[in-house]
């Protein structure tokens, strides 16, 4: 595996005439193009087309670049991808919702999508569990999109039912100041670890009871995987994905998107039978196992590499 810089800006930059001139050289050397989220997406997919190579070009949206933004800017990005869902053969979509949310912006046709899952390292994650009681992890960006404030007091209501609850928040990001504000207003401070970057995430859902997601949109939260991988119980937000990942009532339970108290109510129902949690967690283990394994999906992007090489019959 080789490794090409290009610029790594979100929004529209300068750089991004170099990084297309990178990437018309790269898509002459490649068998298969596979590009993904929304700047290196449209970017890659105009090289392919300018090259000749749409037939060989895949996409991944990683949740789509109008869901991050709102009004006149959100109906320009709907429009780019529109337009650049034909330089690309196959939009790869990581759940059902993100598929279904791109043909309902009339982005592509319902022939174009596949959709292929997160795959998770169940080796990695497989780790002996020692829940700490009470114990509740959140793992994500500091963001708008992961909703840290509804997080808060998500948790806040349900430490009023489970007290010796604890948060563990991994990730750093700019509503950091404002998210340590916020536990000093709802008086749960001293309850909740601001942890900053870890590399040691397998080890904190190992000593974690429930994992707590409260995000307003994903593509599928990998998170959520990692957590049913290690056997945690999961309680969530309804963001894309999260349907096909968590099976409710069985690996977890989930709450209306920025609904503070409904996820605060179910966090604390988990919080308050370990034993639920246990089997919860369990559960999860067995179809992550079954169903978003790391294997599983290399098979799923390989079969789809080996069917982009067979040219295909035109009539």
């Amino acid at each position: 595996m080789t490794l090409h810089a290009i610029q790594p800006h979100r929004r529209p930059a300068p750089g991004d005439a170099r990084s297309l001139v990178a990437l018309l050289r790269l898509t002459d050397e490649a068998d298969v193009v596979h590009v993904h989220s929304a700047k290196a997406g449209f970017l890659g997919r105009l090289a392919s087309a300018l090259r000749g190579r749409r037939e060989t070009c895949v996409f991944t949206p990683h949740a789509w670049s109008f869901w991050a933004v709102d009004g006149a800017e959100a109906g320009l990005y709907r429009q780019l991808e529109r337009l650049a869902a034909g330089w690309c053969r196959v939009i790869v979509a990581l759940s059902t919702d993100e598929r279904d949310a791109g043909l309902a912006a009339r982005i592509g046709r319902n022939h174009q999508y596949r959709v292929i899952p997160n795959g998770v390292s169940m080796e990695r994650f497989g780790l002996a569990r020692a829940p700490q009681r009470g114990r509740v992890v959140l793992v994500g960006r500091l963001v708008r999109q992961k909703r840290p404030d509804v997080a808060l007091r998500a948790f806040a209501r349900a430490r009023e039912q489970v007290r010796e609850a604890t948060l563990d928040l991994v990730g750093d990001g700019p509503l950091r100041g404002e998210a340590e504000r916020l536990a000093e207003e709802l008086g749960v401070a001293d309850a909740v670890r601001f942890l900053g970057t870890r590399d040691d995430v397998p080890e904190l859902l190992a000593g974690a009871e429930c994992l707590l997601l409260a995000s307003d949109y994903e593509g599928s939260p990998l998170v959520v995987g990692e957590a049913m991988a290690a056997g945690v119980a999961v309680v969530a937000t309804d963001a894309a994905g999260t349907k096909d990942l968590i099976r409710s009532g069985r690996t977890g339970l989930i709450a209306p998107r920025g609904d503070a108290e409904g996820l605060g109510t179910l966090l604390a129902e988990i919080l308050a039978d370990p034993g639920r949690a246990a089997g919860f967690g369990a559960e999860g283990r067995r179809v992550a196992e079954a169903e978003f394994s790391q294997e599983r999906m290399v098979d799923r992007v390989a079969a789809l590499y080996d069917e982009l090489l067979i040219p295909r019959t035109r009539e």
